[in-house]
């Protein structure tokens, strides 16, 4: 643990693909919040999260999480996930995340869930 978090965002027409690497805790928030800055100001209205290579996330990285999803949410920023182990799909689901930002198995599936 304690590996910091790499955020890379890359761009499939109108959608922001958000890959982390490494642990999601509090260290996170200025690169997260620096790819939403960037993903909204060319606006994009569509960003998957892609968690495939997150080994960990804190609760410092789930109320990070839950900050950007919420407060972008409700500036008409449409949000999906996919590459959770079965721990933190879980732990998406009792947070109620999910609601804001749907679970998906594959970026393939993603993808195809904002038609």
């Amino acid at each position: 643990m304690d590996e910091k978090v790499k955020v890379d965002v890359r761009k499939l027409e109108d959608v922001a693909i958000i890959d982390m690497k490494g642990d999601v805790t509090s260290l996170a928030d200025v690169p997260l919040h620096g790819a939403m800055e960037s993903v909204v100001g060319e606006g994009i209205k569509k960003v998957i999260f892609n968690f495939t290579d997150v080994s960990y996330i804190n609760s410092s990285g789930i109320a990070i999480l839950i900050g950007i999803v919420t407060s972008y949410n409700a500036k008409g920023i449409n949000f999906k996930v996919y590459g959770l182990t079965p721990h933190f799909k879980k732990i998406f689901g009792m947070i109620g995340l999910t609601q804001y930002a749907p679970i998906l198995k594959s970026e393939e599936e993603a993808l195809k869930n904002f038609a």
